[in-house]
């Protein structure tokens, strides 16, 4: 299966409202940021090679990356943005950056 993110935010906006009424912005930003470190801290010890298995932190790195996209939308319900509206646009201008043929300035401008 494959999943919108627009359908994600509005399925998950409905979820929010009933389970956590009260969430603000920043509920929503320290929880992707937790997420993060979740999977920082999964790399870190795979990389290691200690407290699991490749595979058992290769499978969490998975999950923190997932939930670190549920709380976005959360984040971009809070800022009015339609989270599969902006993260198509926001990819059409990343892709036409060339950091081989332009490593000096290929960012700039967008």
């Amino acid at each position: 299966m494959n999943l919108q993110l627009s359908v994600l935010q509005r399925e998950h906006l409905q979820w929010v409202r009933q389970n956590f009424p009260q969430e603000d912005l920043g509920d929503a930003i320290f929880g992707a940021v937790e997420e993060i470190g979740e999977l920082a801290h999964h790399y870190l010890k795979r990389k290691q090679g200690i407290r699991g298995t490749h595979e058992y932190h290769s499978e969490e790195m998975g999950d923190a990356v997932a939930d670190c996209v549920i709380f976005m939308a959360t984040v971009c319900d809070h800022l009015g943005l339609d989270y599969g509206v902006l993260v198509q646009q926001t990819w059409e201008k990343v892709r036409e950056r060339d950091w081989v043929k332009d490593p000096e300035n290929a960012g700039q401008g967008s």
